[in-house]
């Protein structure tokens, strides 16, 4: 199964650009467990300034890492594609929504 990740990101933070692809970027870290961080590869990332909000970036997950300072936290690498200026379909947590399909 896919998930999509829903994530609350104030435009600037936590979201940095990498590699030489001005596509591809990198989120900061979020607390998700190795399970989810799998499925979460060939899902869709949207990144939320607030929850009422549409994303404001987003796109295809192509790799995850767990944080060095805490394994528990991963980092995804997405690259910036299709739609992302939707609202999260379901229910949010602290700082973060899931999204099975």
């Amino acid at each position: 199964m896919v998930v999509d990740l829903h994530l609350l990101c104030k435009q600037g933070q936590r979201n940095k650009r990498i590699g030489p692809e001005p596509t591809r970027y990198e989120t900061g870290t979020w607390p998700v467990t190795d399970e989810v961080a799998e499925e979460a590869i060939g899902g869709r990332v949207y990144l939320h300034a607030a929850r009422a909000e549409e994303a404001y970036y987003g796109g295809t997950i192509k790799a995850w890492h767990a944080s060095l300072e805490n394994p528990k936290r991963k980092s995804f690498e997405y690259v910036v594609d299709g739609p992302f200026r939707i609202r999260c379909p379901e229910k949010w947590g602290q700082e973060k929504a899931i999204v099975r399909r």
